[in-house]
């Protein structure tokens, strides 16, 4: 470089300088911790599962025949009721669950559509499990009970 340029650009002809990377450490961090906080909301959105509305049904809608509600106990069974033209409760294991659905679905073969109900202390893996359980048979799956 030229003389004159060296002092167009540095002042008083010095190459040395410092950057302040204090400000731009700042603002990493705390772009990292809104990425990883955000990040944690990102893996909920992944499970494709309705949530039941509480309020009031518009009269136009038509009620399906039957309405499947699942219910996930603590006691390690699961309760399956059928409400609408026929009210029934059946207290199964989980090993029993596709074999009862397919039952539901060849006698309600219009069953598009099913609740699932899992009390507090079911553990978050055999909800998604037995979600997947159900999918297999009725295709859509919702949650409720909040």
């Amino acid at each position: 470089m030229t003389e004159a340029i060296r002092k167009t650009f540095c002042r008083d002809g010095a190459q040395d300088f410092e950057l302040n990377l204090a400000s731009i450490i700042d603002c990493f961090t705390v772009l990292i911790t809104f990425m990883l906080a955000s990040a944690s909301f990102i893996s909920i959105g992944i499970l494709d599962a309705g949530i039941t509305a509480g309020g009031t049904v518009l009269k136009e809608s038509v009620s399906p025949e039957v309405i499947l509600t699942i219910e996930l106990k603590n006691s390690q069974t699961i309760l399956i009721k059928t409400q609408g033209k026929k009210n029934h409760s059946d207290e199964i294991v989980y090993e029993k669950l596709s074999q009862s659905l397919l039952e539901l679905k060849s006698h309600w073969p219009n069953l598009s559509s099913a609740t699932l109900i899992a009390e507090n202390q079911i553990e978050y893996q055999d909800v998604v499990k037995t979600m997947d359980q159900i999918r297999k048979i009725i295709p859509a799956v919702m949650l409720g009970g909040f």
